[in-house]
């Protein structure tokens, strides 16, 4: 299971930075703030997402 983990909270850091990213760019005029905040919590997610097993008490 950790190997899909690894895999999944790869692709949500791709896509964080890719929206993070894509906020600056014409296409997303309008919808900046929105889209650089769906790229930070994706980045957030993806080092979430392996730290929640070390958090458990």
């Amino acid at each position: 299971m950790r190997i899909v983990e690894f895999i999944v909270s790869f692709a949500l850091l791709v896509v964080g930075f890719w929206l993070m990213a894509a906020a600056f760019t014409s296409e997303f005029v309008g919808y900046e703030v929105l889209t650089f905040t769906a790229g930070i919590v994706a980045f957030s997610v993806s080092f979430g997402l392996p730290m929640r097993r070390y958090l458990k008490a």
